[in-house]
């Protein structure tokens, strides 16, 4: 094949009649090798033909392919004075209607909370009397008491019992005993500080917690409130209950625990039935 090139490049730019090729000592296969390879090409003519034209553009394009290849994306539109007025304006309403709903739930959170504790204030509350039931002295002698370790403040623990209390339910009526109840409650609630606590134990018994006061200031305050017990008045249906009431009372020292300080408080009022009732009692 070489061969026939070089011969071919030869007939091509030398001699082209047969007594030159023979001349030259060139056979005449060649020479018909090159008519079949003319018989076979494509006009040049007719290739110009079949192809388009080339554009400037496309060939400018080509250069540039990232331009190319981005031909077909839509070039962004600029909104507007008008529309982007709207737009704001849009804006502006679904902040101002976001901001109407932030301040309805913190409304609707507030009476939530405020339910809440109501309802676990009552939960606390004994219903007839409205002091303090005995879930609640537990927790408070539990805190009161974690509060007494840490510090050393004094403390003082009292129990209440209304005298003869049986005796009036039985001679007046269960809704007299019921108004006795409620009054003696609020003669000890109403009387002492907002940082002292008296609850109802149970029955016609009440207890109470006075932080910051001795033995000595306890006592005192105790009898106080003895008295005016005794002094007030007390009816129902217009007929008058004499009422009065005992106290046993212990004070809070090293190494003591609820436990103690109760089984004191208790001893000592069993000691104030025993001395006739209507008295305060604090054993040492």
């Amino acid at each position: 094949m070489l061969e026939k090139s070089v011969q071919t490049l030869a007939l091509a730019s030398g001699p082209h009649s047969a007594s030159e090729i023979a001349a030259d000592g060139l056979t005449a296969e060649p020479v018909e090798w090159l008519g079949n390879l003319q018989q076979a090409a494509v006009p040049a003519t007719l290739l110009a033909a079949s192809r388009p034209a080339a554009n400037p553009a496309d060939l400018h394009d080509w250069r540039n392919p990232q331009k190319t290849a981005f031909a077909g994306a839509s070039e962004p539109r600029i909104l507007g004075t008008g529309e982007l007025s709207a737009l704001m304006i849009g804006q502006e309403r679904l902040i101002a209607d976001l901001r109407n709903q932030v301040v309805v739930l913190s409304r609707e959170k507030e009476v939530l909370i405020s339910l809440l504790r109501e309802k676990s204030e009552s939960l606390r509350k004994d219903p007839l009397t409205g002091v303090y039931n005995r879930l609640a002295y537990e927790d408070q002698l539990q805190s009161e008491y974690q509060r007494w370790k840490r510090f050393r403040n004094p403390l003082t623990f009292l129990i209440w019992d209304i005298d003869h209390f049986k005796g009036i339910n039985d001679q007046h009526g269960h809704a007299a005993g019921d108004e006795v109840l409620r009054g003696v409650a609020q003669e000890l609630a109403s009387r002492i500080r907002s940082t002292d606590f008296v609850a109802r134990y149970g029955g016609e018994e009440f207890v109470m917690l006075l932080p910051g006061a001795d033995r000595t200031a306890a006592f005192n305050v105790a009898d106080k409130l003895r008295r005016n017990i005794a002094e007030a008045t007390f009816s129902h249906h217009g007929v008058t209950i004499p009422v009065t009431i005992s106290c046993g009372l212990a004070a809070f020292e090293t190494g003591d625990s609820t436990e103690s300080v109760f089984e004191r408080a208790d001893k000592a009022l069993y000691q104030a039935k025993q001395a006739g009732r209507n008295c305060c009692w604090m054993v040492a």
